[in-house]
C-alpha cells in the first residue's frame, strides 16, 4: 500500500479532516475524536513531516449532510484544488461528507490534483480504477447505513406514535405526572393564564391583539423550562407573538394527540443543499390524530375557529374579512364586486391615504387582462352604510349595552383573578423561605446567610407584585362601581352618539359594523343616472338595498352646501383662521374630504362671494354705512368733513364710542344724536362747503 505514496505526495502537506455531527456527539463519544486526531500520527507514520501535517478540526459538532457552515470542508476543497494537498485523512468516508454528491465531488477534485484520499483501513489513489470503484462504494454504502438507520429510527418512532406514547416536551399548561401521561398543569396560575389567553382571543380576535393586552395589563406568562438540569422549572415572563401563535396554533390543547404536522423540505442553492425548511402540513395529512387523549382546555370546534380567523388575519390574503385595521374605510374586509363576486381591496389616495376607494382587482389578479374591473369612492358608500346600520339598531341598543356590561365586568374578574393567583404564589415563595430559614441551625452562619438572603429576595419580589397589583387596580379599574355601570348604560343607550365620539376609534367602529353586518355587496349602475347599488347581508342573514350617487371628478371634489353656508353664518365677527378652526370643530370637510384652512376658507369666500362686513377692510373701505348703522373710520370722516386723524383722536379720546370686533380688525362707530351733540363742540367749520358738516342733515343721510 505504501507504494501508492510517491515523492510528490511527500512534498505537499497531508490534510486531516475531523468531523462529528453533532456538539453532543463531540462531548459524549470521546474515543471517536481521539481515533480522528490519531490520523495525524498515521501521516507522519507513512512518510509525511511532522509540520506538514494540517489538522482541520473546526467542523466537529456540525452534519456533514450539507456543505453549509463547514468551514474546514471548503478550506480543504480549495485546497485540493489549487494542488496544494498530497493527501487527505479521514477516519471513514462518512467523516468527509454525508452526501454523495460531495463525495464524488471531491474525488473528481483528487483525480486531478493526484491527491490520495486516506482512512483507516488503506491509501486510495483515485487515478486507480480500482481504487476508484472502492472509494465510489464506500461512500454508497455509508449513505446506505445511514438510510437504514434513519428509516429504523424513523419507523420505531412513527409506532410509537401511533399509540399516543412517543413524548415530546409539552406546552405550556400541561405536564407528564408519574405514569407518564399528559395532564394539565397542578399549578392554577398556569392553568388561568392559559384559560384567559384564549378567552382574550375570542374578545380581540388577533394575536397581536392578546400580547398587546397582557403587556398593557403587566401580567407575566409562564414557561416551563425542559432544558437539560431544569427538570421542568416555572418562570413568568413577558408574553411575546410567537409565544401566543404558538399556543393559539396548537391543536394539543384540545386533548388531542397529534404527531406529524411538519415536514422538511431541502432548500438548495447554487447547485447545493444549504438548509432545511420546516412547513405546515395540512390538517389532512397529520400522520396521526387521536382525540379525547388527555384533558382539553378548549374544543376542537374552537381551535378550528381559531385557526381560521389567525388565517384571515394574514395581510397577504385576499380572502377573508380579517381584522378591522386603523384605516379609513369603513368596509375594510366585508365589501365584495356586485359584478363578480371577488372581494374587493382597497387604495387609498392623497396625502396620508385621505381618499379610499373600494375598487375590484379581478381583471389585474385573475384574467390577466391588466386594469381594474371598477372603483367607487369610499366615504359615500361609509356614510350611507353607516347611517342606515344606526336607525336599524337602534330599537336594540339597551341589549347591546347590557351585553357589553357584561362582558366588561368577565374580563375585569378575570384580570383580578389572575393577578390574585399570582399574589398567592408570591406569598407561598416567601412562606417557603421563611421556613427554610427557621430549620436551619443558627450558628451555621454560611447556611443561614444564604437562606437570609433568599427570603429577602422573595419578600421584595412580593413587595414589587403588591405594588404593581396597586397599580393596576387604580390605572386598569379592575372592577365596576355602580356608578360607572349606569354610565355604561346611559353611554349605550344612544348608539349614535357613542359611533361619533372622538373616542371612538375606526377600529372600533369596524368590529361595531362587522358585529351586525356579515358582508357588504356594490354593483354599479349607469342608467338612468350614475349610481352605485348596496346590498347588506346582515348576521341574522336579512338582506337591506341601498343607492348611492355616484358623482363624476369635478361633482364629487366640489364643495358641499352645508360648508358654504356654515361659512356665510360664520363670516361676522370672525377671521378666515377662526372660520376654519369652526368648521373642523363641527366635523365638515372639503369637497376633497380635507381639513380646512385659512386660505382654503378664503379661496371659497372669494369663490361665492361671501363678505365678512365686521373684520373685512375691503369692506370698510366704503363710504356707506353698514346694515346695522355702523360706520367706518373713512365712512365716517367722509360724512364729517373731517380727516381720517381727527376721527382717530375722537375715538381715543372716549368722545367718539367705536368697536373693533377682531383684533387688529377695522373700526366701526355708532352715530346717535347724543354722540352729534358732542361732536358740535369739537368741530371747527371752514367755510360753507357743500360737505360742511350738518346734524341735522347727517341724522336723515345716516339712516338714524
Amino acid at each position: 500500500m505504501t507504494t501508492t505514496i510517491r515523492p510528490q505526495h511527500l512534498q505537499r502537506p497531508a490534510y486531516v479532516y475531523l468531523r462529528q455531527s453533532t456538539p453532543g456527539q463531540v462531548h459524549t463519544h470521546r474515543e471517536s475524536t481521539e481515533r480522528q486526531y490519531a490520523l495525524a500520527e498515521r501521516a507522519v507514520d507513512l512518510g509525511w513531516d511532522r509540520s506538514q501535517v494540517q489538522i482541520l478540526d473546526q467542523d466537529l459538532g456540525k452534519s456533514g449532510t450539507t456543505t453549509e457552515g463547514r468551514a474546514d470542508f471548503h478550506r480543504l476543497m480549495a485546497a485540493v484544488g489549487l494542488g496544494e494537498v498530497g493527501a487527505v485523512f479521514a477516519l471513514e468516508a462518512s467523516r468527509l461528507s454525508r452526501s454523495q454528491a460531495d463525495w464524488h465531488k471531491l474525488m473528481d477534485i483528487c483525480a486531478l490534483t493526484d491527491t490520495l484520499i486516506v482512512d483507516q483501513d488503506g491509501i486510495y489513489d483515485p487515478n486507480a480504477f480500482n481504487d476508484r470503484v472502492l472509494l465510489g462504494f464506500k461512500g454508497t454504502w455509508s449513505h446506505t447505513e445511514l438510510h437504514a438507520l434513519r428509516l429504523r429510527l424513523h419507523d420505531a418512532k412513527l409506532h410509537k406514535a401511533r399509540k399516543g406514547e412517543l413524548r415530546c416536551n409539552p406546552p405550556t399548561g400541561y405536564i407528564y405526572d408519574a405514569t407518564g401521561a399528559l395532564v394539565m398543569d397542578p399549578d392554577e396560575s398556569v392553568v388561568a393564564a392559559v384559560t384567559r389567553l384564549f378567552q382574550q382571543f375570542q374578545e380581540f380576535g388577533s394575536a397581536f391583539g392578546v400580547m398587546r393586552a397582557w403587556a398593557a395589563q403587566g401580567l407575566p406568562f409562564p414557561r416551563r423550562q425542559w432544558l437539560p438540569g431544569a427538570s421542568g422549572a416555572l418562570a413568568w415572563g413577558r408574553l411575546s407573538l410567537s409565544r401566543t401563535l404558538a399556543i393559539l396554533h396548537n391543536p394539543l390543547y384540545t386533548g388531542t394527540y397529534v404527531y406529524g404536522r411538519r415536514r422538511s423540505q431541502p432548500v438548495v442553492e447554487a447547485g447545493q443543499v444549504t438548509r432545511m425548511r420546516t412547513l405546515q402540513k395540512p390538517q389532512q395529512e397529520w400522520t396521526v390524530v387521536i382525540p379525547d387523549a388527555h384533558p382539553a382546555y378548549i374544543s376542537w370546534e374552537q381551535y378550528v375557529a381559531n385557526s381560521a380567523q389567525l388565517t384571515r388575519n394574514r395581510t397577504n390574503l385576499t380572502s377573508g374579512p380579517g381584522r378591522p385595521r386603523e384605516g379609513a374605510a369603513l368596509l375594510q374586509g366585508i365589501v365584495l364586486c356586485g359584478r363578480c363576486g371577488r372581494r374587493m381591496s382597497v387604495r387609498y389616495q392623497g396625502t396620508g391615504g385621505r381618499h379610499p376607494i373600494y375598487e375590484c382587482q379581478r381583471r389585474r389578479l385573475h384574467d390577466g387582462q391588466g386594469g381594474i374591473c371598477w372603483s367607487v369612492p369610499a366615504r359615500p358608500i361609509d356614510a350611507a352604510v353607516a347611517a342606515h346600520v344606526l336607525a336599524a339598531v337602534t330599537p336594540a341598543n339597551l341589549e347591546l349595552a347590557l351585553e357589553v356590561l357584561t362582558q366588561f365586568e368577565q374580563d375585569a374578574a378575570a384580570r383580578d383573578r389572575q393577578w390574585q393567583l399570582q399574589l398567592e404564589r408570591a406569598r407561598y415563595e416567601v412562606q417557603r423561605a421563611q421556613r427554610q430559614y427557621d430549620v436551619v441551625d443558627p450558628e451555621n452562619r454560611l447556611v443561614a446567610r444564604t437562606l437570609e438572603r433568599r427570603w429577602n429576595e422573595k419578600l421584595q419580589q412580593l413587595q414589587e407584585l403588591e405594588q404593581a397589583y396597586t397599580i393596576a387596580q387604580r390605572t386598569q379599574r379592575l372592577d365596576v362601581t355602580p356608578q360607572e355601570r349606569q354610565q355604561i348604560l346611559r353611554l349605550a343607550a344612544d348608539l349614535p352618539a357613542v359611533w361619533r365620539a372622538p373616542m371612538t376609534t375606526q377600529v372600533e367602529r369596524k368590529e361595531l359594523l362587522g358585529l351586525l353586518v356579515k358582508q357588504i355587496a356594490l354593483t354599479p349602475v349607469e342608467a338612468p343616472q350614475r349610481q352605485t347599488r348596496i346590498h347588506l347581508l346582515w348576521h341574522t342573514t336579512a338582506t337591506t338595498e341601498l343607492t348611492v350617487a355616484r358623482l363624476r371628478s369635478p361633482e364629487r371634489v366640489r364643495t358641499p352646501p352645508q360648508v358654504i353656508e356654515a361659512i356665510a353664518a360664520l363670516a361676522v365677527g370672525r377671521t378666515d383662521t377662526a372660520i376654519a378652526e369652526a368648521l373642523n370643530a363641527q366635523g365638515l370637510a372639503s369637497g376633497r374630504g380635507r381639513p380646512f384652512t385659512a386660505k382654503a376658507v378664503a379661496w371659497i369666500r372669494h369663490h361665492y362671494q361671501i363678505r365678512k362686513p365686521g373684520s373685512d377692510r375691503q369692506v370698510a373701505a366704503g363710504t356707506m354705512a353698514r346694515a346695522d348703522g355702523r360706520y367706518s373710520t373713512r365712512a365716517l370722516a367722509t360724512r364729517l368733513g373731517v380727516s381720517i386723524a381727527t376721527i382717530h383722536y375722537w375715538r381715543a379720546q372716549g368722545i367718539l364710542p367705536a368697536i373693533q370686533e377682531l383684533p387688529g380688525g377695522p373700526w366701526w362707530h355708532e352715530i346717535t344724536p347724543e354722540v352729534l351733540e358732542k361732536l358740535r363742540t369739537h368741530i371747527r367749520r371752514a367755510p360753507v362747503q357743500p360737505t360742511a358738516f350738518d346734524p341735522q342733515h347727517f341724522l336723515v343721510e345716516g339712516a338714524l
